[in-house]
């Protein structure tokens, strides 16, 4: 596409436009330009006038994805400029994105003219944050060499001084631990001489990666990279230099970042109106706009510049406005609908938009282009020859009507919109299950005492030796010692309520009657389950086929990269899938670890096997959820999805669930909605439990009813005791997510007292980072 572009007449007018322009001149202005035709146009003014290009973009997201169209369309040398989402008083050395700006700003601070031009895609809000003077990136910088001379007291005090975490051993990015005459450091930002003896490129490492220094006194012996998981060494060190991150948060030390450019860059704004106005927003919204660059600021550096303006449409008719023929693929994007038919219309239009044009559809994995193609073959026999399927991203589609040549993706015709996320190094983790140790005031269980007080451990002298027990505090300030020896006998109190626990009298019967009841409620319990199991046993289950084509083809279209434990615990579920006895498993993982993608690979199994799939979720909101990612996730595949909540109407509630008694839903997503009378299925062969805790008593024996002879598989983050103990004890198999996804974030919880200010700083901090909040 970059080589036919050059072929354009128009285009070659704008790269000779540009050769030629100088700071002094107004910028060229070019009308006509849609989706991501202005990444492609970058890509190829890159290549074709060998200078740094700035694109400023105005909104955050837009200048994330256009790193990835940029290297979609060929440009080798792409730079990206993040906006810092911190607080300027929380910088530590923790913080990628901080690292990431001073990273650039290093990199062009040091560019020579021989060296291969970059692209450096932006949004105006990181243009207004500002960024350290190179100078004192240097100056604050720590630099170590093999051999040389420095105490590990002054390596340990800088790294302390520059927020870095003393840790007993690394793990993340920003800490350092110290053995002796080693330490440890795992920097976000650090470059190094590697030991080699040619003057080769990759002699030079940008990368994030922890290093063992190892001294012999105040003489550092040697500088070595590590690897984390077997703790050996991946490669020797010359020279290393660490930059602290949280460098130039004074005001005095801060620069503008078009200020470090290179003399010869080029400026390409994207909507420059657009951008004028989400700076001025930006700076209103912010709580400390004193220390943010305006617009004004902005625009008065770019003038030192060549420049070109990126426009949709011309603001005005006007003859120095070059126009370009560039079209949206809006008749072929996803239409908003649940029916197959509407998204394989789409790829239909395409299909016969491919007799008169050029057709390039962009997709992100193999499994898709498999897919598009069989579509294609089982209803025109053979893809036309005009309609390429290319591997790759692209964001948004157009069509240039000069070479009659049409771009799209995937996940437009689809409209299967996914999260774009770095590829950084996969570590296994290991979980962590220590017990919670017992603290003085808590409250225990002792199997014959009751409930109690702990008050602490204390050393008794005995006739055989010292000995320690743990002294318990009883009702009318009664304490009994407990040897060690019997610890098992006690257990941490665990209530269901806020309220603190009666203490219970040593000598009454109430604690033994007590114990007595619940015995006879397990025994209840038991019996319950007991029968539901051999029920479940007798009537056996759905022996599901192995997994076909089609499996693995909507295996492969995740958009993601497993982890290990998602890769066991599908295996699981689809091993009793596939015996002949009804399934009953629960899947426990924390927030954002996959249980959904693995609910619809199961899903998916028993849809292609001819049963219908019930969903029970506790709320409206993620029903709303689920049936959004079910119909995203499901999109290339003849499956039809419906959700019934609050937000239907009562026709439209009727006709789904007459075709779902017909079985022509075949996957049916709804909150307690879905145990009322009216609702009944063909031939259901799966139901998905999401968060069973947060159904009542009542709910809970209308469910039981439902999964006598089919599979269950229940979802949760926090399972209940009962249900965990089931799984435990066997009567219910559970398989558990530990290992977090790439790239996925811890959730940070904050319990603090009301405050007006610190809601509306939160707010708008979201807001500014054109983040969601609810």
């Amino acid at each position: 596409m970059i080589n036919k572009l050059g072929e354009e007449k128009t285009i070659n007018q704008i790269a000779s436009l540009l050769a030629a322009a100088k700071p002094s001149e107004a910028p060229i202005q070019v009308q006509g330009t849609w989706g991501s035709f202005g990444a492609l146009l970058t890509a190829w003014l890159s290549r074709q006038l060998k200078r740094p290009i700035l694109h400023i973009r105005p909104h955050i997201d837009d200048a994330d994805r256009a790193v990835d169209d940029l290297r979609t369309f060929g440009a080798e040398n792409v730079e990206h400029l993040p906006a810092w989402e911190g607080d300027e008083e929380l910088a530590d050395a923790t913080d990628e994105i901080r690292a990431e700006r001073l990273k650039l700003t290093q990199k062009l601070s040091a560019i020579s003219e021989n060296q291969q031009s970059p692209i450096i895609s932006t949004s105006v809000q990181a243009l207004c944050q500002p960024i350290p003077q190179p100078e004192l990136i240097r100056e604050k910088s720590l630099k170590l060499i093999t051999g040389g001379t420095v105490s590990p007291e002054n390596i340990i005090a800088w790294l302390s001084d520059n927020a870095f975490e003393r840790v007993d051993r690394i793990d993340l990015p920003g800490q350092f631990a110290r053995r002796g005459g080693i330490i440890d450091i795992f920097a976000p930002l650090l470059s190094a001489d590697l030991n080699k003896k040619d003057n080769s490129p990759d002699s030079q490492s940008h990368d994030v990666q922890p290093v063992r220094i190892e001294f012999f006194g105040d003489e550092i012996e040697s500088i070595r990279r590590i690897d984390l998981d077997s703790q050996l060494s991946t490669a020797q060190i010359k020279s290393l230099e660490i930059v602290s991150t949280i460098c130039g948060t004074g005001q005095q030390a801060t620069e503008l970042f078009l200020n470090v450019l290179p003399k010869n860059t080029l400026i390409i704004m994207d909507e420059p109106t657009d951008l004028q106005d989400v700076a001025g927003v930006f700076i209103e919204r912010s709580l400390d706009s004193g220390r943010l660059y305006t617009w004004d600021d902005i625009y008065a550096a770019t003038e030192n510049f060549p420049q070109m303006h990126l426009w949709r449409f011309a603001p005005q008719a006007d003859n120095e406005f070059i126009s370009l023929d560039i079209k949206s693929v809006q008749q072929f994007q996803h239409k908003a609908t649940s029916a197959w038919a509407g998204h394989k219309q789409g790829l239909q239009d395409l299909v016969e938009a491919a007799k008169k044009n050029t057709v390039y559809l962009y997709c992100e994995r193999h499994a898709e282009i498999k897919r598009v193609r069989q579509i294609i073959e089982d209803e025109h026999g053979k893809v036309p020859p005009n309609f390429y399927l290319v591997p790759g991203f692209l964001n948004q589609g157009f069509a240039i009507e000069s070479l009659k040549t049409i771009l799209i993706s995937h996940h437009e015709l689809f409209g299967q919109f996914t999260v774009r996320r770095k590829q950084r190094p996969v570590r296994p983790s290991a979980p962590v299950d220590t017990l919670a140790e017992l603290t003085p005031g808590d409250y225990v269980v002792h199997l014959s005492y009751g409930i109690g007080k702990f008050l602490g451990i204390k050393t008794i002298e005995q006739p055989e030796g010292k000995s320690e027990y743990l002294t318990i505090q009883y009702a009318d300030g009664v304490k009994i010692q407990v040897s060690v020896t019997n610890i098992a006998l006690v257990q941490k109190y665990i209530g269901t309520s806020p309220k603190r626990p009666k203490l219970s009298k040593p000598g009454s019967k109430k604690w033994q009657r007590q114990k007595e009841k619940v015995a006879e409620s397990v025994e209840d319990l038991a019996a319950e389950l007991l029968e539901v199991q051999a029920k479940r046993e007798a009537l056996g289950g759905i022996a599901y086929e192995e997994d076909s084509h089609y499996q693995a083809q909507f295996e492969e279209s995740f958009a993601f990269t497993e982890t290990a434990d998602q890769l066991t615990a599908i295996e699981q579920i689809k091993s009793d899938m596939e015996k002949p006895v009804a399934m009953d498993r629960l899947l426990c993982g924390d927030v954002g670890y996959g249980k959904t993608e693995l609910a619809m690979r199961a899903a998916f199994k028993a849809v292609e096997n001819g049963r219908q799939v019930a969903v029970l979720v506790p709320t409206t909101v993620l029903c709303v959820q689920h049936a959004r990612t079910f119909t995203e996730r499901f999109a290339d595949f003849p499956i039809e999805i419906e959700a019934l909540n609050r937000f239907r109407t009562t026709k439209e509630a009727r006709e789904i669930i007459e075709r779902t008694q017909k079985g022509r839903v075949d996957i049916l997503i709804g909150t307690h909605r879905l145990l009322s009378k009216d609702i009944g299925f063909k031939d259901i062969g799966l139901l998905i439990i999401d968060e069973e805790q947060r159904f009542g008593v009542e709910h809970k024996e209308k469910l039981k009813r439902l999964r006598v002879n089919i599979d269950v598989l229940t979802m949760t983050a926090t399972p209940i005791p009962r249900t965990l103990h089931m799984s435990l004890m066997g009567l219910r198999d559970i398989s558990s997510l530990s290992t977090p996804p790439l790239d996925r974030r811890s959730v940070v919880t904050s319990v603090c007292r009301y405050d007006k200010q610190r809601i509306r700083k939160a707010v708008l901090h979201e807001i500014n980072r054109e983040g969601q909040m609810f």
